[in-house]
């Protein structure tokens, strides 16, 4: 059976953007799209508890609300779209997608992401980032376009099987994405230089670039090369959190793929406190692949 796109939807001001993203993904591909809206109110600050019959109305009348107000979109953009409408009363929406949702159904998962003078991500869309089992596509609000171009953010340090696996499902998807919407691919590889040494002069930021791409794990360098991307791998020295956005500015990305770390413990999958710094300064869209996607 073929894989499903899955959008959730926690904002209705915000809910087109991500609508039209699954729109044009499932164009060609006959993908069916499920929409899955949230609306909850905790009564834990009232000071006298309702009745249950009373919190009942009060939680059908809300998600007939938000029904209400969603259909018109769904029927405006997505006419001809085979898609559904679910309305889910939950607190945690990301807990939903972990436990109740049968997400090896899911081609991935595509939400908004809000962008505003003061935050760049809400507290959602970071705890989708860290947790979601399934690819993550965060779509920026109001910078939806079309023929901009795609940059993977690869490790190439290392040796490790599960960062070349990761590398490489980087690379096919980047890929995929630059044939569908006809624009360039690019990738990315981070020399990292410590600033303390870099501003004593002990390490020099043109020397850990000269060449770096020889210098790179045989597996890794071979990655590049099967996939014929040599003159489009952009190998820069410095901070990951700076030289990402910045090569992504040049390039005219819309898009950045990156890969979350897989960390065995109580929170599971995080993307990593670097990864979370250069997500800080993107405005791009933000495609996040989890190992083993």
């Amino acid at each position: 059976m073929d894989k499903k796109l899955l959008v959730l939807i926690d904002s209705v001001e915000f809910a087109r953007t991500a609508i039209l993203h699954a729109k044009h993904k499932a164009i060609g591909k006959q993908k069916h799209i499920d929409i899955v809206a949230f609306a909850y109110e905790s009564a834990g600050n009232i000071l006298f508890s309702p009745p249950a019959e009373q919190l009942q109305v009060i939680q059908e009348t809300r998600l007939a609300t938000l029904k209400k107000e969603l259909v018109p979109l769904l029927e405006s953009e997505l006419s001809e779209s085979d898609y559904s409408l679910n309305i889910i009363w939950h607190e945690a929406p990301e807990q939903w997608l972990a436990n109740e949702s049968d997400f090896e159904n899911y081609e991935m998962v595509i939400k908004t992401r809000h962008i505003d003078e003061h935050c760049q991500f809400s507290e959602l869309d970071w705890q989708l980032i860290r947790f979601t089992p399934l690819p993550l596509y965060l779509a920026a609000d109001n910078t939806w376009r079309n023929n901009t171009n795609v940059l993977a953010a690869l490790d190439l340090g290392s040796e490790k099987a599960t960062k070349y696996k990761l590398n490489k499902d980087m690379i096919e998807t980047g890929l995929a994405y630059s044939k569908h919407y006809d624009c360039q691919f690019y990738t990315c590889y981070t020399v990292h230089v410590s600033p303390i040494l870099r501003d004593l002069g002990i390490v020099f930021s043109d020397e850990q670039v000269l060449n770096a791409f020889e210098k790179l794990p045989v597996i890794q360098r071979n990655l590049i090369l099967e996939h014929d991307l040599k003159n489009n791998l952009h190998i820069k020295a410095g901070l990951a959190e700076q030289v990402i956005p910045s090569i992504a500015a040049k390039l005219n990305a819309g898009l950045v793929i990156m890969g979350s770390v897989g960390n065995i413990g109580i929170k599971g999958k995080l993307i990593g406190n670097t990864a979370e710094k250069v997500m800080r300064l993107l405005k791009t869209d933000l495609l996040i692949l989890p190992p083993e996607c």
